[in-house]
């Protein structure tokens, strides 16, 4: 534990926890005072409990072999919380850049959230980071192709299989979705990826001559059209138009 001196001035911090019996970095916090020593006392506590987090499941197998978590702190001195959330959002996106799993020889994170703003202001590339403040227009759309909106469930951070199955099903579309060889996901107006197509099912088998049935597409990625990534195809929506489906060319 930190002296009274040390916690009262130490200020707030961002800090990391390492196993010492395989030297793996396990978790990464923020805090001020004792914060970083209160997980191995929680662990402590825990005693006799059956069902604990991973984090304290992992500190008492420590605890067991006699030996104790190595603490590290990354940054100290930190003016605020507010800061320190993101200066341990910022670590956690770090090591995920390096292992999106977050689990290797180095570090297998058991923190239970990614990070302050993880899904809004996290790790992102620079071409989606810039789309965020300002999407070139797309160029004219020339190929048949449906366009699909899906702003309430893109993230900056998501990975390239989420955001796959968040485009492809399930929708109301009409016949014309057929004829489309391309499917375009938008969020915000901007374009986030293309997909070639490979066919159309409905929901289920059966349900495939009813009417209202939701329809999903197979497809891939289509790098043919990779430059229609992150412009904006917000002149072609007018205000308040509330159909996630729109058809070019179709």
């Amino acid at each position: 534990m930190f002296t009274s001196a040390v916690a009262e001035q130490i200020g707030w911090y961002v800090y990391a926890l390492r196993n010492p019996l395989d030297k793996r970095i396990f978790y990464i916090g923020k805090g001020r005072g004792n914060r970083v020593f209160q997980h191995a006392l929680a662990a402590e506590a825990s005693q006799g409990v059956e069902e604990v987090s991973q984090k304290l499941e992992l500190i008492k197998g420590i605890h067991a072999r006699g030996e104790q978590v190595e603490a590290f702190i990354l940054r100290h001195g930190i003016q605020g919380e507010e800061l320190a959330y993101e200066i341990e959002a910022a670590a956690i996106d770090l090591l995920e850049l390096l292992d999106p799993g977050l689990d290797n020889e180095l570090f297998t994170l058991a923190n239970l959230v990614k990070g302050h703003h993880h899904a809004t202001r996290g790790l992102a590339s620079t071409g989606v980071a810039a789309s965020l403040y300002e999407a070139p227009p797309a160029p004219g759309i020339d190929v048949p192709a449906v366009l699909i909106k899906i702003p309430g469930l893109w993230t900056p951070a998501m990975s390239a299989r989420d955001l796959y199955n968040a485009t492809r099903h399930w929708w109301r579309v009409s016949e014309r979705c057929r004829r489309a060889k391309y499917a375009f996901a938008i969020s915000h107006g901007v374009i986030r990826e293309v997909y070639a197509v490979e066919s159309w099912r409905p929901w289920t088998a059966e349900e495939a001559d009813k009417d209202g049935v939701r329809w999903g597409f197979d497809g891939h990625v289509a790098p043919e059209l990779a430059h229609y990534r992150h412009t904006s195809v917000a002149h072609l929506y007018k205000l308040g138009e509330a159909n996630p489906v729109r058809y070019e060319n179709c």
